[in-house]
């Protein structure tokens, strides 16, 4: 169980990673995708990131 719980996490750190480079693209004066594009994969990334580590918290507390 811990592995899966490890996974979560890890995937997690992963959208997290993806979340805060396309900030960071969103951030630059001229990019290629158009800035409601970069704006919409930083808001998937970033839930899709608080949800894994929601779901790796709920499961290290009923691992307990």
């Amino acid at each position: 169980m811990s592995g899966v719980i490890f996974l979560f996490f890890v995937i997690s750190l992963l959208l997290f990673i993806g979340a805060f480079h396309y900030f960071k693209l969103l951030q630059q004066s001229t990019s290629y995708p158009p800035k409601k594009v970069v704006k919409q994969k930083v808001s998937v990334l970033a839930t899709g990131g608080v949800i894994m580590l929601l779901i790796g918290v709920i499961l290290m507390f009923f691992n307990q």
